[in-house]
């Protein structure tokens, strides 16, 4: 007895000790301010917020809102071009590029260029990213500055700690919407670099870091995005982007950094050349954030005439894997370029072909992704059956789609039905002809259905069945994919005809009906199989749902009348209607 009392006091003070502990965990990790007190300032103010919370962890002192513009007017109004503004407060740095010229796999030219970029970062002296380095490097400079501007009798800022450090600045967070470098904006630069240069010259913009070397190279026909080498947000798989990525941390250049200094740093150039010889009517390229970061955004519909980048890639490609048991697909690369804004919708890694590698085996450089999965996997972002599979759950596709399984269960893949339509061995790849309803036997497939099997309460439904297969018809047409995959009318019957290829067939090349499968009232011998009322209404309403029809919405009656209205509660009191 004694022994247990001992074990029940020990297991109360555990439980104590634990809810100690968790208690203090949730004040020390909980925000230090409310969200809902948080003021977020998302359209652009050329306001930056300075706090470096990675250094300084929990901060003495509120942040500092620091305005920007308010800074570079200041510095224009003692005679500085806007161009000029930038030098004042942020340092230069020498960067050297190793050009590449091939042709047919062989050195045609190399040679080392030298460009002046300048570093977005403050302070403008380099200085140890510690907590008391930074500091003083942002008092020496800021202060400092305030302190000369006195001194000449000029406008100057504040020299005291709560001028800067104002309480009421510590709830404000500042969130500007992100630049999307969209194909129109790719073709725009492509275009007003080359009437400048002369030439199509992607080096201005695009480079990659060789390991080897140790220096920044750039090779025409190797041109990737920024985002592979400078998103340092995600995972990288590959072990030479993983390495490539590691030297981008140490250098501290994410994103957002090195965007600043490549766009700026042209910006700049360009704005400093065009004072010499600035044309009528030419813009100058914009230095302020509001200009990039507007919060305005295309969709593929605003695209689709404008060009995708060009680094020669084919307009066709026959995808065929050495030692595959499967025939190749031949697969049009430029239809597919223009259902996206960036490559990386599917060169997810570099901007490689995915073979390169993915392998039938699986291999480092693919994450240890075979090339089946890189291909096939039915729920990723980046595969073939998983970018299809995220266009059926489209509310025009999603009608039928979303009561048919995107994989076979058993076997964890795609359906193998739809095997050949792809894997065809052909190097071409022909649309079929539209789908047509013309020479359906309207004996067969009637134009109207009284749907009479369950009729009790409610009079027959009248289900307008030519009606709903124009419409799906038209649907099917209107999209590649779908006509591609479509191929047969049949296909589409399948979509409330489930069991078209069962022995449920009524007769040969005939749909069956509903009830052929589903009894009218519910089997305890197969518990699985829905009754037909609920068939009909999870085929019915669901297919509303998933399409986002506003009509018929849930009411019973839109479907089918009853027959004897069912009394109101206020008729049952005797108020009129």
């Amino acid at each position: 007895m004694k022994r247990e009392t001992i074990i029940l006091i020990l297991l109360g003070f555990l439980v104590y000790l634990i809810l100690i502990v968790y208690g203090i965990k949730q004040v020390y990790t909980a925000p230090a301010i409310p969200p809902a007190k948080e003021i977020v300032i998302t359209e652009p103010q050329d306001k930056i917020a300075i706090a470096h919370t990675e250094i300084f962890g929990t901060l003495e002192r509120p942040q500092v809102i620091f305005d920007h513009k308010k800074h570079v007017e200041a510095i224009k109004k003692e005679g500085k071009k806007e161009w000029e503004t930038c030098s004042i407060c942020h340092r230069q740095k020498k960067e050297e590029l190793v050009r590449i010229k091939k042709e047919d796999e062989l050195i045609k030219e190399k040679k080392i260029e030298t460009r002046d970029v300048l570093v977005f970062v403050f302070p403008k002296k380099e200085v140890k990213l510690d907590k008391e380095a930074l500091k003083k490097a942002y008092h020496d400079e800021c202060i400092g500055c305030h302190k000369e501007k006195m001194k000449e009798k000029k406008k100057a800022g504040p020299i005291t700690c709560g001028d800067c450090h104002v309480k009421e600045k510590e709830i404000v967070k500042i969130k500007y919407p992100l630049v999307e470098f969209d194909p129109k904006f790719h073709n725009d630069h492509e275009i007003k670099l080359k009437e400048r240069t002369g030439e199509k010259d992607c080096g201005l913009c695009h480079h990659t870091y060789d390991l080897k070397e140790k220096k920044l190279i750039y090779q025409n026909g190797t041109e990737e995005s920024c985002y592979y080498c400078h998103d340092l947000s995600k995972k990288k798989r590959g072990p030479e982007l993983s390495q490539i990525v590691k030297v981008t941390k140490e250098k501290g250049l994410p994103y957002q950094k090195t965007a600043h200094e490549r766009c700026l740093s042209c910006h700049i150039k360009i704005n400093k050349e065009m004072e010499v010889s600035k044309k009528e009517g030419e813009k100058v390229p914009p230095l302020e954030c509001g200009k990039c970061h507007t919060g305005k955004y295309r969709s593929i519909e605003d695209l689709k005439n404008v060009p995708r980048p060009d680094r020669g890639q084919k307009e066709i490609v026959f995808i065929n894997v050495e030692n595959s048991k499967m025939k190749g697909v031949g697969f049009n690369h430029k239809n597919h370029e223009y259902y996206h804004k960036t490559c990386r919708e599917c060169h997810h890694e570099r901007l490689k072909a995915c073979k390169d590698c993915h392998k039938l085996e699986g291999i480092a450089d693919g994450g240890w992704v075979n090339i089946v999965d890189a291909y096939h996997a039915t729920f990723s972002n980046h595969s073939c059956a998983g970018c299809h599979n995220k266009k059926k759950l489209e509310k025009d596709c999603a009608g039928c789609h979303k009561f048919i399984p995107l994989m076979d269960v058993r076997a964890k893949e795609p359906k193998k039905e739809v095997c050949d339509r792809c894997h065809t061995g052909k190097k071409e790849v022909t649309l079929p002809p539209p789908l047509s309803t013309a020479g359906l036997d309207p004996k067969v497939v009637k134009k109207d259905i009284k749907i009479k099997v369950l009729e009790k309460e409610f009079e027959p439904a009248d289900f307008p069945h030519r009606k709903i297969i124009d419409k799906l018809v038209s649907i099917s047409n209107n999209s590649k994919l779908a006509r591609y995959f479509h191929n047969d009318l049949r296909i589409l019957c399948e979509g409330c005809h489930h069991q078209r290829k069962s022995p449920a067939e009524a007769k040969k090349d005939t749909p069956p009906s509903c009830q052929n499968c589903h009894p009218k009232y519910f089997n305890p011998v197969n518990p699985n199989k829905m009754k037909l009322q609920s068939a009909y209404h999870v085929q019915c309403i669901g297919c509303h749902d998933n399409m986002k029809l506003e009509k018929p919405t849930h009411r019973c009656t839109d479907c089918h009348k009853e027959k004897i209205p069912r009394p109101l509660p206020t008729d049952i009191l005797g108020i009129k209607r």
